[in-house]
């Protein structure tokens, strides 16, 4: 079982939790997926920071909250040429 903080207590997760958590995380990863392969087919070639606010714009319109450093990081992925078809 896994440990989670809650409000400053230590809470045992029940690993059933997980599963019916899943679908949820696989739509989450296919919308992700889906915002960078539109951005990399669109803006592939431009500055990191172009590319960058491409992304944000993109996860904005799919309902997607990303952390900035996976952002960043996707977008200079995209930049350097390092996010190949998948």
């Amino acid at each position: 079982m896994a440990a989670r903080m809650i409000g400053g207590d230590v809470r045992v997760a029940d690993p059933a939790e997980y599963e019916k958590d899943i679908p949820g995380v696989q739509e989450h990863l296919k919308k992700f997926e889906r915002a960078v392969a539109n951005v990399r087919r669109t803006h592939g070639g431009r500055s990191m920071e172009e590319i960058r606010q491409a992304l944000l714009e993109e996860f904005d319109s799919m309902g997607l909250v990303v952390w900035s450093e996976v952002a960043n990081d996707t977008a200079r992925r995209i930049a350097d040429g390092l996010m190949g078809d998948a």
